[in-house]
């Protein structure tokens, strides 16, 4: 899973438009997305949003995983997940709400950018 996460992650950091190849990590994360931890399902997302490759199949089956395991997010965690649905443009109920109740009990670590992440 850290190989699809960090492969997701170089092709958007570079701005390089692979929309097969984001296809093919949407496919493989989504089969393989229990096997994520908080980090890779933060930097998939955040990797896709920054694409522009809002994938229904890998933003609904991150935003499950991270539901169900937001416990184990750091703030940083927590930002980037939010961020990246928000960019997106990905309602996710469920996975906002976790985010909120999350990030409630934990407001006293994030530093200033992981705030301001958030709550764009």
């Amino acid at each position: 899973p850290q190989e699809l996460a960090n492969t997701a992650w170089a092709f958007a950091t570079t701005g390089h438009p692979s929309p097969l190849l984001f296809d093919a990590v949407a496919r493989a994360s989504a089969a393989n997305v229990d096997q994520f931890d908080p980090q890779a399902l933060a930097n998939t997302a955040w990797a896709f949003a920054t694409a522009g490759h809002p994938s229904l199949l890998l933003f609904d089956a991150v935003a499950g995983a991270s539901a169900a395991s937001i416990d184990q997010f750091k703030p940083q965690n927590l930002a980037n997940t939010a961020w990246a649905f928000a960019k997106a443009g990905h309602p996710s109920p469920l996975l906002f709400d976790a985010v909120a109740r999350a990030f409630v009990a934990s407001v006293h670590q994030f530093k200033p950018q992981e705030l301001a992440n958030t709550a764009w």
